[in-house]
């Protein structure tokens, strides 16, 4: 039973890794795509509240959420994380962060990866395996 919950456990965390990541982009990308975006400098970003509050947040270095709309000059993004040098600028998810593209040095965009997934999946598939075999020599070695 423990070997069978370990299992059930490391697939789930192997899975989850290795399914996405991020990628970088040459064009802007649509509405609605994930993404994370590096900025070339420190740079202040206004945010938006549901409430329509605006904030200014200073030395901005990345953001990463869901695009919901870009012009020549800024770019939104639904929130999940805003970072500074010091780490994540904490109760901003779901806000709406305004990025002047001048600013931006790269766009990356959160994709699937077949490959990495499969290689994950045979990986679990092994390790389930000699976990099985595990329970089998132990139990036949005991005398059941």
């Amino acid at each position: 039973m423990r070997v069978h919950l370990l299992t059930v456990f490391l697939w789930a965390l192997l899975s989850n890794a290795a399914c996405y990541a991020y990628r970088p982009v040459a064009t802007a990308p649509s509405p609605g795509s994930t993404v994370r975006i590096v900025l070339a400098s420190a740079t202040a970003v206004t945010t938006i509240e549901s409430s329509g509050t605006r904030r200014l947040h200073p030395d901005v270095l990345e953001a990463s959420g869901t695009v919901q709309a870009a012009a020549a000059d800024t770019m939104a993004v639904r929130l999940g994380a805003l970072r500074t040098a010091t780490g994540a600028i904490p109760q901003l998810s779901g806000q709406i962060a305004l990025l002047p593209t001048n600013r931006v040095a790269r766009i990356e965009v959160r994709r699937f990866q077949a490959g990495t997934t499969a290689l994950a999946g045979v990986a679990l598939a092994t390790i389930a395996v000699a976990g099985f075999l595990v329970v089998i020599i132990a139990a036949l070695t005991r005398g059941f």
